[in-house]
Parts: structure tokens; sequence; C-alpha cells
């Protein structure tokens, strides 16, 4: 095969020349303008640049032409050829432009001159990167004639290229791979070209081989074009970049936690925890480390949240604080209600987040209606929440809030997160190593997710939650059956705030009723009472309505909940 047949496909790419973003940007001309001849002159200088003179004889209809020089085309799959324009001017009818523009475009430079009816356009600018070196040897191409938004009817086209072996020519639309009408390499080796017809938006483009005397040098640039494949691309080195980024950052969370989010010390487990006291007046409840409900929940989950604070209600109910009142139905399948009632204010023995709750249901008054509680809670919840984190860590449990360590933990990840959101971006516009980007990312996210189990106990909450797991155990397998029947009532009151915060309030609810002996109404227990016709055996079914309720009312009144 022929080194011309060889390089033909090159040359089938090289007819794409005129560029999408040029032919979608060609100048509207005025409907009359008509070019009624074409020619061009180019000679290849010694250090591979090409200076072009283009002669366009035109019938203009309009006071303005323009045209469209391409300076990046398709190389081929991946890659976009870049050209360099430089000395670039114009005349018309041997003067210089009047109102000569030359405008950069996305792609090109778009050149405009002041014309009116017959006139001789002559352009005149030179194009560096023109030598390319292929596989055949070096190459020197360019789309001498383009740009124009009408057609050409005849084009000739004259190239001095010194040492010039062969030539291929393409000319037509966008997309075409016909050859052009001749094309020649004379004994000068200067190229002629002769071309009947160019349509509106079409080019003429020239490729021609040197011969190994050629001394001029390569120097074509290419540009890898941008696509979403491109940016991610997945191969040995991007695929190993981000794995060993990812590694690193998952490393880095690992690290963190291993050395400032584990507990300090282990947590026992497996001896149930009875909470009974034996002393004088008999058996009495006593809680591990005399441990209050809300503060097992905070211990336990590291977080202030909704089961803490009704347990916490529930404590300071049996405790003689408040008492609740189960409201009578407006029917008989009516939505049911509670009062809560202070009983008195409570000192030093409540602590502080205690107090706090206490004064947030009772802020409007002695008495509260669980269904209207949202409302007057919502600017006060906080302050129970603070109460309880502060508590924890005053008790010697953590040495830092655990809120504040999952908020830095979570900031510090969606910081890490955004900063890989950056870097993919840029990364994927400016290289093909987007996926290094999407590490970061998960590093970022890994991080924050690590955060939420960060808070680390001291040795002092560890040894505190083993004895709390005791406690469950206890609460979860065992009953008050083998009590005197005088304590029992008591001590599952007090077992019930702990079984709530734990996730059984309906077992120790039902230890509750089953100290009702008789079938006679029940006027209450102190804490709890219903109403007309309430047996104490109706609850079990009272106190688990009574807590979805009132963390029903949390839940709306601090939505952070």
């Amino acid at each position: 095969m022929s080194l011309k047949r060889r390089l033909l496909p090159a040359a089938l790419l090289l007819s794409l020349a005129a560029p999408i973003v040029a032919l979608s940007t060609l100048p509207a001309q005025a409907a009359d303008d008509r070019i009624t001849a074409y020619s061009a002159e180019a000679t290849l200088t010694k250090d591979g640049k090409l200076q072009v003179k283009e002669t366009v004889d035109l019938a203009a209809g309009g006071s303005t032409f323009s045209r469209t020089l391409a300076t990046r085309v398709r190389a081929d799959a991946e890659r976009d050829r870049t050209y360099g324009l430089s000395d670039v001017s114009a005349t018309v009818n041997g003067q210089p432009a009047q109102g000569f523009q030359n405008d950069g475009t996305d792609d090109g430079r778009r050149l405009t001159v002041n014309v009116s009816g017959q006139s001789k356009v002559v352009y005149s600018y030179t194009v560096d990167n023109v030598v390319a070196d292929s596989t055949e040897g070096r190459e020197v191409s360019w789309p001498i004639l383009q740009g124009f938004g009408m057609a050409v009817p005849k084009a000739s086209v004259t190239v001095n290229v010194p040492f010039a072996t062969w030539v291929t020519c393409i000319a037509g639309r966008v997309g075409s791979s016909m050859p052009c009408t001749s094309s020649q390499l004379a004994e000068s080796a200067a190229l002629q070209i002769e071309q009947n017809g160019v349509p509106a938006g079409g080019r003429l483009t020239f490729l021609t081989g040197l011969s190994d005397q050629a001394t001029v040098q390569p120097n074509a640039e290419f540009k890898t074009r941008w696509t979403l494949g491109h940016a991610f691309t997945a191969d040995s080195s991007t695929i190993g970049l981000a794995v060993i980024v990812l590694g690193i950052g998952l490393l880095g969370a690992a690290a963190l936690w291993f050395l400032r989010g584990r507990d300090a010390g282990k947590v026992a487990g497996g001896a149930t925890e009875r909470p009974v006291l034996d002393g004088p007046d008999g058996p009495q409840f006593a809680a591990p480390d005399g441990i209050r409900p809300g503060q097992v929940g905070t211990v336990v989950d590291e977080t202030a949240d909704v089961v803490d604070i009704t347990a916490t209600l529930l404590d300071l109910a049996v405790r003689n604080y408040l008492t609740i009142v189960e409201l009578p139905r407006e029917t008989h399948f009516g939505k049911l209600d509670w009062e809560l009632r202070r009983l008195n204010q409570g000192g030093p023995e409540l602590l502080p987040y205690e107090k706090a709750l206490l004064d947030a249901v009772f802020a409007d008054g002695a008495t509260a209606v669980v269904s209207a509680l949202g409302p007057s809670l919502r600017p006060r919840l906080n302050l129970v929440r603070e109460q309880l984190y502060a508590d924890v860590v005053n008790q010697g449990w953590f040495s830092s809030r655990p809120d504040a360590v999952r908020n830095r933990w979570t900031t510090a990840g969606l910081v890490l997160l955004g900063a890989g959101v950056v870097l993919t971006i840029v990364l994927a516009i400016v290289t093909k190593f987007g996926l290094v980007g999407f590490a970061v990312m998960l590093a970022g996210l890994a991080l924050a997710l690590v955060g939420q189990v960060a808070p680390a106990r001291t040795a002092r909450g560890a040894a505190v939650l083993g004895r709390v797991a005791g406690l469950q155990l206890y609460l979860a397998n065992e009953t008050s059956a083998d009590l005197p029947q005088s304590h029992r009532l008591e001590f599952a009151s007090r077992c019930l705030p702990y079984a709530a915060v734990l996730g059984l309030t309906e077992k120790w609810a039902l230890e509750i009723a089953a100290t009702d002996d008789d079938a006679e109404a029940d006027a209450g227990i102190g804490w709890y009472s219903g109403p007309e016709n309430w047996n104490l055996s109706d609850i079990g079914e009272s106190l688990s309505n009574f807590v979805m309720a009132f963390g029903g009312s949390l839940t709306a009144g601090r939505r952070l909940f």
C-alpha cells in the first residue's frame, strides 16, 4: 500500500477540521452576499509556520462581512489539534480594512471588515503548529478555506512546502470525505489544488507529507477533548491513586477513632445487676451507682434524646415531683390525653437537667396538658439537653460533651467531603483523575460516619455502662415476684423509668398492673391516676400510650429530636 493510501484515514479525520463550534458561530451574512471567486497561497517557513494569503472576491449585500478561522479541530477520537494564529490582517480593495475586528471565539477567531458592493478582501495571517509527527513521518495540514457563511463557487489554492512528497485534499460540508476536484504536487514541490464548489459552512483541507530531507521540526499541539468518560478514566494509574488516597483517608479515620474515639476502658458485661437494696424497712430499689434514667440513656447511646427526657419525666413523677392524670375521653373512641400537675418545686436534690425539665413543662403554670405541650416546649427543650450533656461530663463518664465531639468529627468529615467535591470538579475538568476526587469524598464521608461513634467514655463511664448492661439484663429477664407484696408496687414503679429508657416499658407497666388484686375501680397510685372507673390493671396500656404521646409532644416541640 502506498504512503498516500496509508495516510488517507488521517486525511479523512482532518476533513472534520471545521469544528462544530465554528459552524454554530458562523456569522449571519446578508441574504445577497455572494463570493464570486476565491484563491489562496500558503508557504511553509523553516520554523514550521504557514504564512497564508487569501483573496476573496465579494459581492456584498450589507455593510460588514465576517468569517471565522478555527484554531481547534478534531484530530482523533480523544484529542483535538490546536493551531496558533498571529499577524492577522485584512485589506479591502487594496486599502487597510475599515472597521477590522479580530475577535476570539471558543475555538477560533472571528474576522470582520467593512465592505460595500463589489469588494476584494485579502486576508493575511500566520498559522503555527501545522507540522505533525506520525507513524509515516512528518506531515503538514491546515483547513485553509473555512468559516464562510455562503458558498464558494470555485477555489484555487497553492501551497509551497519544501520537500513535499504527497498531497491529499478533502473538501465539502462538515463530515464530508470527498476529495477535492484536483490536487497535485508540482515539480517545484508546490501543491496545486482546485475545487469546484464549496458549500456554505464548508471547508477545504490539505494534508501533505514531508521527505526525510525536510529540516522543519514537528510543532503540532494536541489537547485531550473533555468527556465524562475521560474525566473519570478507570486505568491502573487513576484507580491506583484513588485507592491510595481512599486508603489513607480510611486509615486516618480509623486511627483517629482508635486514638480518640474509643472508650478508655472495657465494658464489663454478662452479670445481671439486681437493683435491690435490703434495708430495715424491707427491700428497696437502688439503681447502680445511683444513676438516673436520663443519664442511662445518654451513657448508652451518647445522645440526649426523646426517650431520655420521657424517662426523666416518669422518674420525677415516681419520685413525687409531679403526678400524671389520665383525662376522660370525650367520646368512647376519643383521643387519650393527660394532665401533668406539679406537686413541689424541688430543691438541690434535683440534678440541673431534671430541674430544667420541670421548669420547661410547667413554665406556664402548675398544670400542663400533654396534647398542648409542643408549642410551649419548643423554646425550652434545648436547655434540658444542654444540661443533660453537661451532667454526664460532670459525672466523669465522658471527658467532653458527646454532642460536641460528634459535631467536631462530623464538621471535619463534611469539610473533607466538600473539598472532595471541589477537587473532583477540578480534576475532572483538567485531568483524567476525577476518581481521585471521589476517593477524597468517600474519605470525608467515612470520617463523618465514624464521628457518630466517636464520643469516648472515660474508664468510669465504661464501668457505669457495664453496670447499666447488667441492669438491662435484670429488667429484661426478672420480675418483682420475689419481693414482698407490700413492696412490689413501689419497686415496679421505680423500675419503670429505667425500663422506658431501655425499651421495656410495656413489661414493667404490666408489673405495676399485676399488683392490682381486685376488680374495684382505683383512684390511682399517687404518681398516676386515671378517669372514673379506671383500674390499676389498665395501667399497662395507659402508660404505653402516655410514653408515646409525651414523646410525640417532644418531637413536635423540638425538631432536632
